[in-house]
Order: C-alpha cells, then sequence, then structure tokens
C-alpha cells in the first residue's frame, strides 16, 4: 500500500517503458504552450478549464446527430440550427442522443435562454418528452425548441 508518493521509486528501466502516445504528447505541448501564453495566475483552476474545454471541443466535433425531422427545425437559419445543435450535444454529457432529467436541468441552470425554468425543469421536461420515454431525444428537443423560438417570434 502506498501512503506518499514521496515512498515510490520508479527504476530507469521502469521509467522508459512508459510509452506516452504522440496524441498525449500533441495534447501536452498545446497545454504547455497555452499556459505559457496565458500565464494564469491560478494553474489549477486554468488547467481544470483548459482540459475540460479540451475534452468537450474534442467529444461534440466527434458527436454526430441524425438530422432533425422537424419541418419548423428546417425553416430556422442554418445558423440558428446549428446552435440549437451545439446546445443539445454540449449538455448531452453520454453522447447518446437523449437528454436525460439530469442533463436537462444542467442545461437550464447554465443557459440563459431556459433561466425562467430553473426552478421547475420537470414542467420543461414534461413538453418536451413527447413520447413521455422519460428523456428528450433530439429529434424532440430540435423541434420542441424550434417551435418556441418560432413562437417568440426567431
Amino acid at each position: 500500500r502506498i501512503t506518499s508518493w514521496s515512498s515510490v521509486s520508479m527504476s530507469a528501466e521502469s521509467a522508459s517503458a512508459i510509452v506516452v502516445t504522440p496524441e498525449l504528447q500533441d495534447v501536452m505541448r498545446e497545454y504547455t504552450k497555452a499556459v505559457m501564453r496565458d500565464k494564469p495566475e491560478n494553474v489549477l483552476e486554468y488547467s481544470q478549464h483548459w482540459f475540460v474545454t479540451k475534452y468537450t471541443d474534442r467529444r461534440m466535433g466527434a458527436y454526430q446527430l441524425e438530422p432533425s425531422t422537424s419541418a419548423v427545425f428546417a425553416s430556422l437559419s442554418g445558423d440558428v440550427q446549428e446552435q440549437i445543435e451545439d446546445l443539445f450535444k454540449r449538455f448531452d454529457a453520454d453522447s447518446d442522443a437523449q437528454l436525460s432529467a439530469e442533463e436537462l436541468r444542467v442545461m437550464v441552470t447554465q443557459v440563459e435562454l431556459f433561466s425562467f425554468f430553473t426552478e421547475d425543469t420537470s414542467s420543461l421536461f414534461a413538453l418536451l418528452d413527447l413520447d413521455s420515454n422519460d428523456f428528450i431525444g433530439w429529434q424532440e428537443f430540435s423541434h420542441g425548441l424550434a417551435q418556441w423560438l418560432k413562437d417568440l417570434g426567431h
């Protein structure tokens, strides 16, 4: 049992056996450049934000949703469609193309557009969960949000 890092020793042979992948090398190089460029006062806080942002950007870049089947969604400008898709993907933490009640709660607390639902996310959830399966699928979300924006005159 290790009680402190100071009690951990590593021989030169075992240290050389550590394989650092090219991808990790690239990430660490990019991170080091960012730290040197930005010179943060609080390196730990900066690091947390940098790595979370990096992870989120990669996850969202690799996450593809089916095209929305909503005619209302299709009538929105491409920029607004992209914003709705990015919003959904950002808060769909497990990238399963559906929002859980917890994922919606987090969205509502972090996105100003939903600020009047912060006390009662269950009513928003019920409005969007059209098939009552306890999840808000991408199709439900894209249609519901597009309809809401249309109703607001956007």
